[in-house]
This record gives C-alpha cells, structure tokens and sequence, in this order.
C-alpha cells in the first residue's frame, strides 16, 4: 500500500493572506501568511511550508489582511477531489515555490486517491514491474527473490554474491579456487599465473629479478627509500626523481621500444632485451658515483681478476666517473645517469639515446656496430622520441641543455645549436667538407687520433634519418646484416653496404642530395 498522505485537506477561519507587523514598527516580520486561530495569548498561522507557528499575541501590532498564495492553496486544495485535480495542485505549488515537503505531500495524496496515478508514481521514485507500481527497493526484493527460486529449482545453493553446486561450494569453502578446469589452492593459482611471492606480496615471476634490485640498489646509492622503482613493460627505472618524473621518464623508453619495433619489427618477436632494461636516474652525482664505486668493489672482493684485468675495470670505474652516466649491455642491459645541471627534458633524452645505444648492441646480438651507425641510430630515436638531442641543444639561449652529451666541444660552438647544425652541416657539403662517410665508419668516441667529431655526428644523424626515410625495410635489413659474419664492425658494415646499397659513394651521392634540399627527401 502506498503511504498515507501528509496533507488532507486545509481548513482556515481567515478568507484571505495576512502580514503580521510587530508594535514596535518596522516591516512585517510575516508576510503573505494565513491566521489560522488566536488561542490563549498566541496567533496561529501557516506559510508557505504549510507548517503552523505561533507568535505572542501581546507582541503584535497590526494584522493587514489581503489575499495570498496560501489562501489560493487552500481553496484548492478543498476543492481538489480526483488525482488528477491533487497533481495539478502540486505542480502550482511548485511553481509558486511552496516548501519541499508540502509539495512532497500533494503527491502522495494524490497517490492514496488512485495508486496507479503514472504521474504521482514517476515524481515520488516508484517504477513499474510485472504491471504494479513499487519502489525500486521492492522490485530489487522481487526480482532477487525470483532469481533465487530459480536458483533453488536447479538444486543451486548460494556462496557470498553467487549461486554454485553444493559440491562447488564444499570446495569454495576451503578456500580453493577453480583454475583451467582443477581446484586448486591460492598459491597454486598464483604460480600457475607467473607469479611468485616477494615480502608478502604476488609479483610477476619477470618482475622478481627487478625488485630484488631495489634493496642493494638503496644500499649501493645511500638512498634509502628515497630511491623509487618505476616498472613498465621493458623498462625497469630507479630514481629519486619526483613520482610524475619518473612516470614521465617510464613512458618516454616505451614510446622508444614502440619507435624501435616500428623500424626494426622482428625485434618483438625476438626479446632482444632479455628482462628489462635497468636504468638508474639520478638527480645528483652523488647517488651515481657511490652506485659506480660501490659496484666495482663488491665485483673485486666476489670475482677473481687478474691484476691486469682489475686495472682494465678500474679505468673503467674512474672513466664513468668522470662522465657521470653510462650503459652496458653485458650481463643485462642497464644504463645510469645524472640530470644535474640540464633539465629534466635533458635527462629524458640522455636516457633514450643511451637506450637507443642499447637496442643497437642487443639487436646485432651485442656484436656492437661502427660507432657512427650506433650513434647515428640513437639521435636518430632520441629526436623521434623527444623532439629533440641533447648534443645539439646545449647552446640554445636560455632553453638548452647544460653540456653536450659528454663531447668535449668548446664554448659557443655553434654547432650545439639546434637552430644551426643543419645549416652548418649544409654548409659542409656545398663546400665539400663534410666528413667522408666512408672515413666516418674507422671512428670512434674515444680515441684521441680518430674520434668523432661533432659534424661527425651531425652527419650520422642525418644519414640514419635519410636511410630510414628513403626505405626502413632496406635500412632494418642492412642494419641485420652488419651484424652477422666474421670479423670486426667495420668489416660486416662494409660487406653489408655492398650487398644493400653498392657502396658508400652510391649512399652518400643520394644523401647529399638530400641534405642540399633543406635536409627534405628529393622524389
């Protein structure tokens, strides 16, 4: 049954609205109100929340009668005799903004007069099912207790939110849990799933490795638990960046995998990284230098090295220092470095070339490439990736990076800009004094008689960039196959330039082209 109405009727002694004013003067204190009896020293009446208050008589000055919306309300109201005639009165008494609940009552006096009133029914919440009104409550209640004799009439019994077999819920009661057809405990789901257990928790078995890292890492920086671990798929960072940093920084690495695939695809299918990349991300030096030291004395007290070999690692240990960055690929891909004094935008592109470099060793099976196709490559992805390189964004005014990726240039080079390489590049070539591509491939970043040069690199670049634009595929299959055969880098490029693109001259004729056409493909 529906509820029983608030507002019956309204009977008043007053024909018309009333303001009350106070003796003591001033505006009425009500207005538009209906005087419903004087009875011992006090004045009745009602307003528009159809509630009745009082007030003392004796503080009363005057009574002004005239006509109101609550009078109107109560002839209505007495003449309202159908549903129909209740309704209309309450939405006139909305609309004259009549209290909630007086409104409220109309309604559900209207509802009493015919409890299928589709209009009442609607406006107080009540729906309809299997042709009754109801409110929801009641139609959830029914619905639910169909659902259960049914349950029940398949000989069904219920377990918490679900209907099972009474044999299902012998064993849901035991804990176990159905998986690929058996019942099985928890923790055998959990490790047919991949996972394994790590400080009370389940982590993907591939995770596991990463996170045992994390304590020795805390220890080796001196961090603590400042140094944070940021997992995605391929990439595994520690950090003691800010959390949004080190969010950025996870997806600017996979955007380089998604780049990498994109020109090289068979490098998903192949698992070239083998785990994740380690990559360590520091702001200061601090952290990374006690991290280098603290690695290479553990490896001297754990493995046994001869005296020449332990002076090989420690020239390696000081020539880290000094940079204060570096990659490897051998055990596992793993790279560190240190933003200070760049922005963290330089940070974000020192990690993707130094990924790049990665991806380029591990692809060619770490048998590494020529230092100007390695690097040609990295500033290649790390311009994809992060619109923009690091190398040459150090002289930018007042937006570039603090140094040059390592490369000992000196102050003012122009070639530092990213609003001029390509145009000195360009330079070059008009003149013919750009780095022969074919001397280029003898080079390397290290040495003192043969090293890359800065238009070195600028050209590596640009090469890479006009390869893979004039034809990836071509480009992906050259790349595959200087890494295959015997002998030294230079050697398996200079094989695989024959077989893809003749030879370096046929390579540099057309890239000359290229970079004479404002560095834009000649079709």
């Amino acid at each position: 049954m529906p509820p029983r109405p608030l507002i019956l009727v309204l009977l008043c002694a007053a024909a018309s609205g009333d303001d009350l004013f106070l003796k003591t003067g001033g505006p009425a204190f009500a207005k538009e109100v209906m005087v419903v009896r004087e009875e011992g020293g006090k004045v009745f009446y009602l307003d528009k929340s159809l509630k009745e208050r009082t007030f003392e008589k004796s503080m009363i000055g005057r009574i002004e009668t005239k006509r109101c919306d609550v009078h109107e309300f109560s002839e209505r109201s007495a003449a309202a005799a159908d549903a129909d005639a209740v309704a209309e009165l309450a939405k006139w008494a909305e609309k004259r903004k009549f209290g909630k609940e007086a409104v409220h009552g109309l309604w559900e006096r209207a509802l009493a007069l015919d409890p299928d009133h589709a209009q009442s029914n609607t406006v107080l919440g009540r729906v309809r099912h299997e042709g009754e009104w109801m409110t929801p409550e009641e139609k959830a209640a029914r619905i639910a207790a169909a659902e259960e004799a049914a349950q029940l009439a398949k000989g069904l019994v219920r377990w918490k939110d679900q209907w099972v077999t009474p044999e299902e819920k012998a064993h849901l009661e035991k804990g176990l849990i159905k998986h690929e057809g058996k019942w099985r405990t928890e923790a055998e789901v959990k490790e047919a799933q991949g996972f394994v257990q790590y400080e009370g928790k389940w982590v993907k078995r591939d995770e596991l490795e990463v996170l045992q890292l994390i304590g020795p890492a805390r220890q080796e920086t001196g961090l603590g638990n400042e140094l944070q671990l940021q997992q995605t798929e391929h990439y595994a960072i520690m950090g003691d960046l800010a959390p949004a940093e080190m969010v950025q920084l996870g997806e600017a690495m996979e955007k380089l995998w998604l780049e990498w695939i994109r020109v090289f695809p068979d490098a998903e299918k192949s698992d070239i990284l083998r785990g994740k990349h380690r990559l360590y991300a520091f702001r200061k030096s601090g952290p990374y230098q006690r991290l280098v030291r603290e690695r290479y004395r553990r490896q001297k007290e754990t493995e046994k090295w001869s005296d020449r070999f332990a002076q090989e690692e420690e020239a390696r240990m000081n020539l880290r220092l000094r940079e204060t960055s570096f990659w490897d690929v051998q055990p596992h891909p793993e790279s560190a470095h240190v933003q200070m004094p760049d922005p963290f935008e330089g940070l974000k592109a020192h990690c993707v070339h130094f990924g790049a470099n990665i991806l380029a060793s591990r692809y060619a099976r770490t048998r590494f490439p020529t230092w100007w196709l390695n690097e040609g490559i990295a500033y290649y992805f790390e311009l994809r990736v992060t619109g923009a390189i690091q190398t040459f964004n150090t002289n930018v005014g007042g937006g570039g990076y603090a140094n040059a990726g390592g490369l000992e240039t000196g102050q003012n080079d122009p070639w530092l800009d990213a609003t001029k390489w390509q145009e000195l590049l360009a330079g070059l070539v008009r003149t013919n004094r750009d780095p022969p591509l074919e001397q280029m491939k003898g080079k390397d970043l290290f040495s003192s008689k043969n090293k890359l040069a800065v238009p070195d690199l600028a050209k590596a670049l640009s090469v890479v960039t006009f390869l893979v634009q004039d034809d990836a595929k071509k480009f992906a299959a050259f790349f595959a196959d200087a890494k295959e055969g015997s002998g030294q880098p230079v050697e398996r490029e200079v094989a695989a330039f024959l077989k893809h693109y003749g030879n370096y001259g046929a390579v540099e004729e057309a890239w000359r082209k290229y970079a004479l056409n404002g560095f834009r493909m000649v079709r």
